[in-house]
């Protein structure tokens, strides 16, 4: 093919899928599922979002108009007021809400997947029907897992839950808990303690209004400045015991469900943003000249633009897969899961900086969309488990015994087992608790699965699927340029005196900062 037949049919090919974008909006509008949904758009559509990233706040009808449209429910049973709406449904709506402002999607997650789920599996709390009718229609829930020094291993936790009698008692320090401040409801996770408590994990149910429950920190983050994330300080905070989630079981099953169906969450997020950032760029692009060409003619552009809708359709993919693939119990495959997290997390944020730098000095401007869909894109690589934890804990699952079985059945429910078996092949011989080994089988996991899902019979009607397949494919073989080496003694020896060279070279010519153990900020210079 010529360069300039090659150029046509790239052009072409963006051309006929950039006509796509709008589709989950589209399909929500015209008839997929009801006239609310084209409602809740046309809403969205008319709030200032960067006003209220502005202000670090709602914007003032959009808990209304959340309430309104039943999305404080969105699969909850319809006898508690829910909509009941399949996986599928549910992250269709949170993606278009991430379109318009990732803060509100961020809002619909934590409730709805996170905190909410924790409620509806503990039938035996006191009024559970009428608390879930509640929450529904627009009682806040929050999800307070994460602590100064514990994230999302439970093994750090030290926030105490006292059981005694018909009560118990927490006490503890909760940090980077979205939502908190304006909840009405918080699922809070804590050691337990007391006779027969064995240091198991629990989840307590913990009315906002609780004597002892103290806000003390609202944290100004960089960006997703639309909701509230704030440190919670739990002082001798009492609830009767009949609030404890988990019963006498422990209670990190609850929350490593939760959080699971948190990731599927934060990749809907991805696309949502995703999709916006090309929408825009796109717009620009077409309108903006280089010569005597249009920037989208730009054969260079035109690839750029090319490749980005292409990782759009595999995280679309991989969210659908992973829609499908649930337990008997709704939840989603975890190592699933966690693998289309990485991939659309990962891959917003690329291409939100790439949108941003096409825009030139533009994309650097707070006043177009792009600067804050920019900003709020890099939080999705840290929330419900940064890239790096699940790659690590994609790899280790990879090369354990205890847990490489899971992984093959896996590959093999998507009709992937070669490829399962070439990456065994390829990891063969590499030091299994090597740390950038375990990063390098997280990636070849994440992959590996992506390949598998593009390459399956139920997505080969898409226009672009097997252009979409080629570019994992080249994803996966530039990867493979970069298999670890082994490190030697002296190898990690001569990094950790270049480090401690550097440390010592900077603090002699720019100085040292001294920072607060808590939240980092910045104290002095010495």
């Amino acid at each position: 093919m010529k360069r300039g037949q090659d150029h046509c049919g790239l052009m072409a090919m963006y051309t006929q899928v950039y006509a796509r974008f709008g589709e989950t909006q589209e399909r929500l509008a015209e008839g997929h599922a009801t006239a609310r949904y084209s409602s809740f758009i046309a809403e969205l559509s008319q709030l200032n979002f960067a006003d209220a990233d502005d202000r670090r706040a709602f914007p003032p009808t959009l808990h209304s108009i959340l309430a309104r449209h039943g999305l404080f429910g969105l699969t909850a049973p319809g006898e508690h007021g829910g909509l009941a709406l399949s996986l599928q449904e549910a992250i269709d709506l949170i993606s278009a809400t991430a379109s318009f402002d990732v803060s509100a999607a961020s809002t619909l997650v934590i409730h709805n997947f996170l905190a909410l789920p924790c409620i509806e599996a503990a039938s035996h709390i006191p009024a559970q029907a009428h608390i879930i009718r509640g929450a529904t229609s627009g009682d806040l829930c929050a999800f307070a897992l994460t602590e100064p020094g514990a994230g999302s291993a439970p093994r750090h936790i030290e926030a105490a839950a006292f059981m005694h009698e018909d009560k118990v008692r927490i006490s503890g320090r909760k940090i980077w808990i979205g939502l908190a401040d304006w909840a009405r409801w918080i699922v809070c996770f804590a050691r337990a303690s007391g006779p027969d408590a064995k240091g198991r994990l629990v989840g307590v149910l913990v009315d906002r209004q609780a004597p002892g429950l103290k806000v003390t920190h609202e944290h100004r983050t960089l960006g997703l400045r639309g909701i509230i994330q704030n440190t919670l300080e739990f002082q001798d905070v009492e609830m009767p015991r009949s609030y404890v989630l988990s019963r006498d079981q422990d209670g990190w099953g609850a929350a490593a469900s939760s959080m699971n169906r948190g990731r599927i969450g934060v990749a809907a997020m991805g696309l949502g943003a995703l999709e916006r950032a090309i929408q825009v760029a796109a717009s620009y692009a077409s309108h903006r000249r280089l010569g005597k060409l249009r920037m989208i003619e730009n054969s260079y552009i035109e690839q750029l633009f090319g490749q980005m809708v292409l990782r759009r359709e595999v995280v679309k993919a991989m969210l659908a897969a992973s829609c499908r693939l649930v337990s008997a119990r709704g939840a989603p495959n975890v190592h699933l899961a966690s693998a289309t997290k990485v991939l659309s997390s990962e891959w917003c944020g690329l291409v939100a900086d790439q949108c941003v730098q096409l825009l030139g000095g533009r994309g650097y401007d707070e006043g177009t969309p792009l600067a804050r869909i920019y900003r709020d894109a890099r939080i999705l690589r840290i929330f419900e488990g940064p890239t790096e934890a699940l790659l690590s804990h994609l790899g280790r699952c990879l090369l354990s015994k205890a847990t490489r079985d899971e992984i093959a059945d896996l590959f093999r429910s998507i009709g992937a087992a070669s490829v399962h078996a070439a990456a065994i092949d390829e990891l063969s011989g590499l030091n299994e608790t090597d740390g950038a080994v375990l990063i390098y089988a997280g990636w070849l996991t994440t992959l590996g699965l992506a390949k598998a899902v593009m390459s399956a019979d139920c997505f080969s009607a898409s226009d672009c699927a097997a252009a979409a397949a080629d570019l994992v494919s080249s994803e996966l073989t530039s990867l493979r340029t970069r298999v670890p080496a082994r490190q030697s003694v002296e190898t990690r020896s001569r990094a950790n005196r270049t480090l401690a060279t550097f440390l010592h070279d900077a603090a002699c010519s720019i100085r040292s900062p001294v920072l607060t153990d808590d939240y980092l900020k910045l104290v002095q210079y010495v």
